[in-house]
């Protein structure tokens, strides 16, 4: 017997089919991570480009408005950006929505390959499902490679990126998209991805914990609601100083356009800081300023016209500590979500615990969401803009426990009457 008949009649214990299904998987998880890289920076720098071309005082050349524009996509993705002494940190949350649902878009073309038979799982990881991790780290590195070679790209420009913090930053928002993805293909349903941990967590974790998620999430929207439409509210009533600030600029129209886009994209940022001044922690644009319930220290700020809608130095009329109300009744938005997962004749103490442990996902959702939201614009005075976040979520869930509370008991009171 020959030795290549030797060999055709070893018996194969492997899986082949396994094996060929991995390898395309992987590549085409690696090929989406870099797509939705390049898509989402190409729709961030689309802005900048036209405005070059429409621009009759344009003075560069095209590569580096497309440098910037990568950098400003490296800073949507939370890398830091530097020119000079400079340094801008201030990521634009509205702007960070584009490559997050892009590469969300991407990474779900190639879950729904994912095979519904019985995959193999990983020893160790929960049971985590070797396909499943497959797919993000070859999603999350390829789109932290592209921010990588983007970031390298710009070193030598005057506007460049932070190395690591490029990485980063685009390897967290490539993970972000991937477990979106999966929450959405497989509906939360944790326990076909991992078995094991979604097991550990149902042992380990509070029932009245998991319960609250939900409505705290709806607590914390409630909040950054409200943060919103007063945002919008001072932007309405000072049209006339913002008006008058755009013409003091001088700018043209596209280049007007352009920077009221870039306004627009920290829009939630503000609204943001205006939660904390109505919290009662107020917010800074910068060094030594401070805006409170009772006064308004803003400084001196740059020729943005949005910061017209800011309120003028002085103190602030009285009776505005009200504001504090709104997170109040959020926290009762919250104690009413949180009853409706319970049986109306639960126990008190379990409406409660529900209640409270809403307003600590809540507190904890905006706590995080304010500290993505502060950062640097530029240098000195502009060195720090935001909220403290850690006393923000200290006071918002002091205010969310009292509206729940409120409520929680007012409603446990009705129950016992009937």
């Amino acid at each position: 017997m020959s030795l290549f008949e030797r060999v055709r009649r070893v018996p194969v214990t492997g899986a082949p089919s396994d094996a060929l299904v991995d390898g395309p998987l992987r590549l085409g998880a690696a090929l989406a991570g870099a797509s939705a890289a390049l898509v989402s920076m190409l729709v961030i720098a689309l802005p900048e480009i036209l405005a070059w071309v429409a621009s009759p005082q344009s003075t560069v050349e095209w590569p580096r408005v497309l440098s910037v524009g990568s950098c400003i996509w490296l800073l949507a993705n939370g890398a830091r950006l530097s020119s000079g002494p400079a340094t801008i940190s201030l990521t634009p949350l509205l702007l960070t929505a584009v490559p997050l649902v892009v590469a969300t878009m991407a990474a779900r073309r190639v879950v729904v390959q994912l095979d519904t038979g019985r995959p193999r799982r990983l020893k160790g990881w929960g049971g985590l499902r070797r396909d499943v991790a497959d797919v993000g780290l070859s999603f999350t590195a390829s789109y932290a490679a592209v921010g990588l070679l983007v970031a390298l790209a710009a070193a030598r420009d005057p506007l460049h990126a932070s190395l690591p913090g490029s990485v980063v930053g685009t390897a967290v928002v490539g993970a972000v998209s991937v477990l979106t993805a999966l929450v959405i293909e497989f509906r939360g349903q944790l326990g076909s991805v991992a078995p094991g941990l979604a097991d550990f967590l149902e042992t380990r974790v509070p029932v009245h914990l998991r319960r609250a998620v939900v409505p705290g999430l709806w607590g914390a929207a409630a909040v950054f609601c409200a943060g919103l439409a007063l945002s919008l509210v001072m932007v309405v009533t000072s049209l006339g100083r913002i008006g008058r600030l755009y013409d003091a600029l001088g700018a043209d129209p596209v280049g007007a356009v352009l920077l009221s886009l870039g306004q627009l994209m920290v829009l939630p940022n503000v609204a943001l800081w205006a939660a904390s001044w109505m919290a009662g922690t107020g917010f800074g644009l910068g060094a030594g300023s401070a805006i409170t319930w009772s006064h308004s220290n803003p400084g001196l700020l740059p020729l943005i016209p949005g910061l017209g809608a800011v309120p003028a130095p002085g103190p602030l009329p009285a009776g505005l500590w009200l504001s504090v109300l709104l997170p109040v009744a959020a926290g009762g938005v919250v104690g009413w979500r949180a009853l409706g997962v319970l049986a109306r004749l639960s126990s008190w103490r379990a409406k409660a615990e529900t209640a409270a442990s809403a307003c600590l996902v809540a507190a904890l959702v905006l706590t995080l969401m304010m500290a993505l939201a502060g950062g640097s614009l530029g240098a000195a005075r502009l060195s720090g803009l935001g909220a403290p976040s850690l006393a923000f979520g200290a006071a918002v869930l002091g205010e969310l426990l009292l509206g729940a509370g409120v409520v929680v008991c007012l409603s446990h009171l009705r129950a016992g009457r009937r």
